[in-house]
């Protein structure tokens, strides 16, 4: 960590900046910038814009700072980069923030169900506020989100559905190239895209085995009571509706319940379809376990074209990644790590993090670069042998964030 002879006075990449922290110092003399003084304590946006403007980066002085990012960061380890520490405190700041964000959509999904099970109307005044928020967030920093989504209670799958359906659907049409205020129509549309379920019931909607044709034309009739519970609803956007209508029709046009042909299935509602399906594979359900996050993903490749649009389909594993940070692996040896990061030329040799050794014991953790064709202790080289579902192995990954073992988003160099 590069530190000036100042105590706690840390260099600082202008992005990196928050509000609370003081400038101590600028990459170049005062007097080439409009800054009156010399040292400042940064109170608006309108300093952090000027000083981006001008500067590549600064140096905080962490004892001067109001903002718990810059003393988080006077108190990383000198061993650790400067680069490195910026990252953990940048995602652990978003996460700060990501959070309550996350739990107000979870209690919004909780009163929605309700609602619909005891016949109330539906407040999708609330669930637009929250995705607006969503929305915000994704844009700025999409990484917290995601490891928030892939954090699940089986005991609240449908609440949770819901809610990771619109997060993961605003983070794909953020890929897909579509602008604010359609991420938060397609974010409406993720959350409320299956309010028909609770219109089925339970004993068909959480059975254990296979359905009966019987059960499953009742099954498929949430399409239809979700279209009239929103259409009932004055603030229900018409894209919510004809989503929750249409996010079972097929590209081949074997869906239902209209059998719409590619051409005639809303955009959204291919969309919200691809995302539907990814999370219902990768979750626990009363009749199956969840697959892993590269088995989900294959699954929905080998559908292109027939169930899925391709187009989605590609851009929605490209944002995933097929070794996302947090996918649990098992190597050819029998060790167990967590993947911590993935580089887009390296997309088939992970960073990881081995956390169980052969035995599935907890052990050392050392992280394991397969871009550098490490080996293990007999001289055999590392390689992933089976990817599992979050959870696996009882490990749990949002305690290694915790600790800073993992940093989604983050690849150093």
């Amino acid at each position: 960590m590069e530190i000036r002879s100042l105590p706690n006075t840390i260099k600082v990449a202008v992005g990196d900046l928050t509000i609370g922290m003081y400038v101590a110092e600028l990459d170049r003399p005062w007097t080439d910038t409009p800054f009156l003084f010399q040292g400042f304590l940064i109170r608006e946006q309108q300093e952090l814009s000027l000083l981006q403007a001008h500067c590549q980066s600064v140096w905080v002085d962490a004892r001067q700072s109001t903002s718990s990012s810059a003393h988080q960061l006077a108190q990383q380890s000198p061993s650790t980069t400067l680069e490195a520490a910026v990252a953990k405190v940048k995602f652990d700041t978003a996460m700060h923030q990501a959070q309550p964000i996350w739990q107000t959509g979870h209690e919004c999904s909780l009163r929605i169900l309700n609602a619909v099970r005891l016949g109330h109307e539906l407040d999708v005044v609330t669930v637009k506020a929250v995705v607006k928020e969503c929305v915000e967030h994704i844009l700025e920093n999409p990484s917290a989100m995601l490891w928030l989504a892939r954090i699940k209670d089986s005991d609240e799958y449908t609440a949770e559905h819901c809610l990771r359906v619109g997060i993961l659907s605003i983070a794909l049409g953020r890929e897909l190239g579509l602008m604010p205020l359609e991420l938060e129509q397609v974010g409406i549309c993720g959350m409320l895209h299956d309010v028909g379920k609770l219109k089925i019931p339970d004993e068909i909607l959480n059975k254990p085995g296979k359905l009966t044709e019987e059960e499953f034309t009742i099954m498929r009739r949430h399409s239809i009571e979700g279209r009239k519970l929103l259409m009932a609803n004055g603030q229900t956007p018409s894209s919510a509706v004809e989503v929750a209508y249409s996010h079972h029709e097929r590209m081949d046009g074997g869906g239902y319940p209209r059998g719409l042909k590619a051409h005639q299935i809303p955009f959204f509602a291919k969309l919200i379809a691809v995302v539907d399906a990814y999370d219902a594979i990768n979750s626990d359900r009363v009749y199956s376990k969840g697959r892993s996050t590269m088995e989900s993903l294959r699954i929905l490749f080998d559908a292109a074209n027939s169930q899925f649009d391709e187009e989605i389909v590609l851009a929605f594993i490209r944002m995933i990644g097929i070794f996302p940070p947090g996918e649990i692996v098992e190597l050819t040896n029998g060790e167990v790590a967590i993947i911590t990061a993935c580089s887009p030329e390296h997309k088939l040799k992970p960073r990881l993090l081995r956390v169980l050794d052969s035995k599935k014991q907890p052990c050392k953790v050392r992280v394991i670069d397969l871009q550098k064709n490490p080996c293990d202790e007999t001289g055999l080289p590392y390689r992933v042998g089976e990817v599992h579902p979050t959870g696996a192995f009882g490990i749990d990954i949002e305690a290694y964030r915790v600790k800073g073992l993992i940093i989604p988003g983050y690849l150093s160099t």
